[in-house]
This record gives C-alpha cells, structure tokens and sequence, in this order.
C-alpha cells in the first residue's frame, strides 16, 4: 500500500525526470506462489519429510533499488543496486533479506581501445532445485571482473578479458561448495563491414575450493584447472535473423582423482527471429559444462534447447513465454569415481508464460507462471513444480 501511496503522491511525468534522466529510483512488491518450495520428490511423504503434508508456500518480497547511468566524456559509470526482504507465511526459516550490486566502468582510450571494469556482489538463499534438503543456505557471491577491445585494423580485433568468482556457502553442511574461480579469456576476431564477426578463442580458469569435501571417511580436494579453445560467430543472416553461438574443446583436469576429467566439445547458440516488427523468437541449443551456482563440488554436463517467444500486443502489453528440455549428467562428484554413489542423470522440462502490463511509463505490473518437471534414475532426485507470480515494479 505504501508503493501505490507513492505513486499517487508523486507526479507521472517526474517519475523519469531523476537527474536529467541519470538516475532511477524504483520500489516492487513481489508475491509467490509455489506449490513446492524445497523441490521434493513425488515419490516422498511430505509429513515425514518434511514434518508436514503441505509441500507449498507463499512469500512475499518487497524491494527498494535504483540505478545510475552517468556518462563523463567518452567514458560511462553505472552503478545498481537492490536490496529486498523475503517473507514467507508458514515456512518463516526461509525468511531472509538480500541484495545486488553492480558497478561498472565504460571506458574508452582514443577510437580503438575500450573496454570495462566492474563489481558485482549478490545475496541471495541458494535454490533446492539442485541441493535437497530443508535449511536455508545463504549464498553470497562476489565476482570482480575487466576486459578490454583493440581495434587493429577496421578488419581485425583483438579482446581480453578477466574475471575473479568468490562463492561461499551460509550453511555449514554445504561449506565443500564454497569456491574462488579465476579465468582469463583472450580473443581475436574478423569483423565485416556490417560488424558480422568470426573469431577463435582461448580461455584459462583455475578452480580453488578452501573447504575439502568428505566422501567415504576420506577429505577430497575439488581444485581443478580448465583449458579451452573454439570459435565464435556473431552475425546478422538477413535484417531479422540474427546468429551468435560458439564451439568450443574443452579440457577440465583435477588435482584429485583424475578419472573424473573432462575432455570434450561444448557448444551454445543463440538464433533470434523477428518475423514481424510485434513478433519475436529465440531458439537456444547448447551441450556446456554447468556454471557454478548451488550445484554443488560436483560439475554437471548439460545439454538441451530452449525456445522463447515474445509478442508486443500492444503498446502497453507483451507476451512471452519459454518452453525447454534438457538432460543433466552429473559427472565430477568424488562419490561418482569412487563407487559410493550411482551414476546421476537427470532430464528437466519446463514451460512458462508471462504477460507484462505497462500502464505508464513508470509503473509495470507482470504476472508470470511456470510449469518444471524434473524426472532422474535416482530415486527422490525428481520432482514437480507449479509456481504463479505477481510483481508490481514502480520507477521514480
């Protein structure tokens, strides 16, 4: 009540009039609807499970943010930042207040050298879609990053780039996924009169986890070190396709138990389709190795597709929607290698549909829904999934 307060109390047409438009303040109010919360198995009592029959909840998140956009010269510094408050009505140990943060630095150097510099920090509780249990297990994640682009000729661009990851773990149980990943990327492109690119990559990444993880009354050490080279394309087909993928031969070593390593191709492309100047579809196909998040020590090899369309109805309303399949292979766990635990494979489907409401400028109201199915040769890693959100986002 207090959001729609403010929106009355505060004229429309100053709501984007911040700063000479430099500056954006904004409040949402989000609630939830999920039928279940912790991702148990459909082949799991609830009550004994989880102490009771009810495998749902609703919550609701209320945030406060802005977002700075300031350009000084040739160069440009935007600053975001989010913080948000969970509150759930019967699961109240799930209840937590996070943020985002974000602060990056445009630069430029001349005509031909650019490039960026930045922080990001997110806290947030980590999902159980891939990590059961019933605790809250706060995730902060840390990540420093800067790149830069060289243009030799108008025909030929080198770029670089490095990024440092720091990701721990609030519960105590899960402390062995706690990690810090440096990668440095390198790249060399030819680029067309049309700003079409082909290029070959390379890409070092160093894997350090400070916590050992415990497998059969034995500490093991998940550090590894990744080595990658590929190609990447990006280019417009025709005035409404657009491709950009990439193709990559990657090799994963670990220093512990290395008949866990990875030798193979990974593979992402992104092909957009605008058929109509109201209509628009995505189409993702990709086989990678899972990036970290709350997975856990043990890396998963994912392959599938994705499809998302988006219509613009009108000038105020937008559909969208996605539709995916993938099959998850879970490939770098101790456990695997030593026999402790069975060989994982996991096949995720989901669909979802959302339709956004722009009544102004500054007010946006979205009403989302989402179906995910998640079958494994496992027993209680499956499970179902209906979750229905309204978010109502109001910007000053």
């Amino acid at each position: 009540m207090a959001i729609v307060a403010a929106g009355i109390i505060f004229p429309v047409t100053d709501a984007l009039a911040l700063w000479d438009n430099k500056l954006e303040l904004f409040a949402t109010e989000t609630v939830t609807s999920d039928d279940n919360v912790f991702r148990s198995s459909n082949d799991s009592n609830p009550a004994t499970v989880l102490g009771s029959s009810e495998k749902g909840d609703t919550y609701r998140t209320t945030a406060f943010g802005f977002n700075l956009n300031v350009p000084v010269s040739r160069q440009r510094f935007q600053v975001s930042a989010i913080w948000n408050n969970n509150r759930y009505q019967r699961l109240t140990n799930l209840d937590f207040n996070g943020h985002d943060g974000t602060a990056v630095w445009l630069w430029q150097l001349g005509n031909d050298l650019s490039g960026k510099l930045g922080y990001e920090e997110t806290s947030a509780l980590a999902s159980f879609s891939n990590v059961g249990g019933r605790s809250a297990d706060p995730l902060k994640t840390r990540q420093t990053f800067g790149d830069a682009a060289y243009v030799i000729t108008p025909r030929w661009r080198l770029e670089a780039g490095a990024r440092e990851l720091k990701q721990t773990n609030g519960d105590t149980t899960r402390q062995a996924s706690d990690v810090n990943i440096r990668n440095t990327d390198f790249m060399l492109s030819y680029v067309t009169p049309r700003e079409n690119s082909i290029g070959l990559s390379l890409r070092e990444e160093d894997g350090r986890y400070p916590n050992r993880q415990l497998v059969a009354g034995s500490l093991f050490d998940n550090a590894y070190t990744q080595h990658s080279v590929g190609t990447v394309i990006d280019w417009t087909i025709t005035g409404k396709s657009h491709l950009n993928a990439h193709a990559d031969r990657v090799s994963r070593d670990y220093d512990q138990l290395p008949a866990r390593n990875f030798d193979g191709t990974t593979f992402r492309a992104v092909y957009d389709w605008k058929p109509t100047g109201k209509l628009s579809l995505n189409v993702i196909a990709h086989r990678d190795i899972s990036a970290i998040e709350d997975v856990g020590t043990s890396f998963v090899l994912i392959k599938g597709f994705e499809l998302r369309p988006s219509l613009n109805l009108t000038d105020k309303i937008d559909l969208s929607g996605s539709l995916g399949y993938s099959i998850w292979d879970y490939l770098g766990d101790p456990g695997i290698v030593l026999g402790t635990l069975p060989n994982r494979r996991d096949r995720v489907r989901s669909i979802s549909a959302a339709a956004l409401y722009r009544p102004d400028r500054a007010i946006t109201l979205i009403l989302s829904l989402l179906h995910e199915k998640r079958s494994s040769n496992v027993q209680f890693r499956d499970y179902a999934v209906n979750v229905v959100q309204l978010n109502f986002r109001i910007a000053f």
